[in-house]
């Protein structure tokens, strides 16, 4: 079954009308909390100025006792008599004067208003009177310093509440009327914002394994959206480097494994055609076995790079004596020195010590001179190693050979896989093209990086740069 709200702009439009409804829920009861309370405060104070007005209309006769006086005609012809009462209750009880309370429907008179007004306090309430609210204040007369009587008036509140209703009711209609428009409006702008998205889909399908060559040619601004469009291109042109290399890496091991394996058929197929004598079975099995050492060999490096890729390579770390595993080193190679007639300069500094795993380092540093000594024709190889950078934090091993260099276009290749300079060497001559990837992948385990700086016909070097 379809769900709607499986979709981002369903989700969108949803929240954003909770939020407004959360929104218009706040500012309708705010509206009408300070609507009620200003028409209630306007009222108090029409109560206050009304009793001050009976107050003033208040006289003493001859005898001390309050009488009406002329004000209270104006009182007693109100144009709004039948929404509002008043009257004068004396100290004793007596009511000394009123008007209205028939009309109102006889509020009651509240006795404990009528006890805080004789202790001197204005009191405000609301009574109820003939199915009415009525609003009712309740406050002492004070003649020469003493409290000669209470004074007592009431408003309905029917205008208030007609007008809160009014009120209540625009917003019962209003708040849904607009959270509906909201909706449609907000599935318009979710829609149009989403745009770009829909089409950065539909193009993202277009692009398969096959054909990884395609990019996203959208017309975007710089915002999230052509952020995100110009990072799925960066993906589609990682993978498609990916692809490529693993094309290449494929074919390439695929040539380097069929060589051997054609050298061993062939001289299978020959020594089987016919019978042979000892000598040339025994031949033909020195070659299988030199072609299988060779195959053994460049299986365990591809799997060297497979662990360096996935980052599987178990690195058993711990404090190494660089000079004396480089001067190791230098004792290994020297028989293929010899026998290439190369002489070896080493410059080792004394006390190099760093944390590492020493045979991944050893291996390292065997490719880097392995490297120098199949590309030197002549003249000899150095092997240098120092403390470097600021207070001596970095060790450097430089590996140089007196070869012909690199020219300037292989540099950026030099230490991708199956990668030869020159394409006319044979595999036993040149390798197979895996011995600088391994060295950079190993020295990369370390944290480290390998530099190479080279000129044609001035040789190169090789500089590991471990922390």
């Amino acid at each position: 079954m379809h769900n709607p709200f499986r979709s981002i702009r369903a989700r969108l439009t949803l929240w954003y009308v909770l939020l407004l409804a959360a929104v218009l829920a706040v500012f309708s009861g705010g509206l009408y909390t300070a609507l009620s309370l200003a028409l209630y405060g306007s009222l108090d104070n029409l109560l206050r100025s009304s009793a001050a007005l009976l107050s003033g209309a208040l006289e003493t006769d001859a005898q001390g006792h309050l009488v009406l006086g002329p004000g209270s005609a104006y009182l007693a012809n109100d144009p709004k008599r039948g929404e509002h009462f008043w009257r004068v209750i004396a100290a004793s009880g007596q009511v000394i004067g009123q008007s209205g309370v028939t009309e109102m429907g006889s509020p009651p008179v509240d006795p404990p208003a009528i006890e805080a007004a004789l202790a001197g306090r204005e009191t405000i309430h609301n009574l109820s009177a003939a199915g009415e609210v009525v609003r009712v204040f309740t406050g002492p007369l004070v003649r020469e310093g003493q409290i000669a009587a209470v004074v007592q008036l009431g408003f309905s509140t029917g205008d208030i509440r007609d007008i809160l209703n009014v009120l209540r009711w625009i917003l019962i209609v209003a708040v849904p009327a607009v959270l509906g428009l909201a909706s449609l409006g907000g599935l318009f702008l979710a829609g149009r914002a989403l745009q770009p998205v829909d089409r950065i889909t539909r193009a993202a399908q277009s692009i398969s394994a096959h054909d990884l060559s395609r990019r996203l040619e959208l017309d975007l601004p710089p915002d999230e959206l052509g952020r995100l469009a110009g990072a799925f291109n960066d993906m589609i042109a990682r993978l498609d480097d990916a692809f490529c290399q693993q094309r290449r890496f494929t074919a390439d091991a695929s040539h380097e494994l069929r060589t051997p394996l054609t050298v061993i058929k062939g001289n299978l197929s020959l020594a089987l055609n016919r019978p042979r004598t000892a000598g040339y079975y025994r031949r033909v099995l020195a070659e299988v076995d030199q072609e299988v050492d060779h195959m053994r060999r460049l299986v365990d490096r591809l799997l060297t790079l497979a662990r360096t890729d996935a980052q599987a390579v178990a690195l058993d770390r711990q404090w190494v004596d660089l000079s004396a595993l480089l001067a190791g080193l230098a004792e290994q190679v020297r028989p293929l020195l010899d026998a290439k007639g190369l002489s070896l300069a080493l410059e080792i500094a004394p006390g190099l010590h760093l944390e590492g795993d020493p045979d991944t380092l050893a291996e390292a540093v065997l490719n880097l001179l392995d490297n120098a000594i199949r590309y030197t024709p002549e003249g000899g190889i150095g092997l240098r190693a120092r403390y470097a950078g600021l207070n001596g934090s970095e060790v450097q091993v430089a590996v140089s050979d007196s070869g012909p260099g690199v020219p300037a276009e292989h540099l950026p290749h030099i230490f991708d896989r199956f990668y030869r300079v020159d394409r006319a060497r044979s595999r036993d001559s040149g390798g197979a093209g895996l011995g600088l990837a391994i060295a950079r992948e190993l020295i990369r385990a370390h944290d480290g990086e390998i530099t190479v700086d080279s000129v044609p016909g001035g040789g190169t070097v090789f500089t590991v740069h471990l922390l």
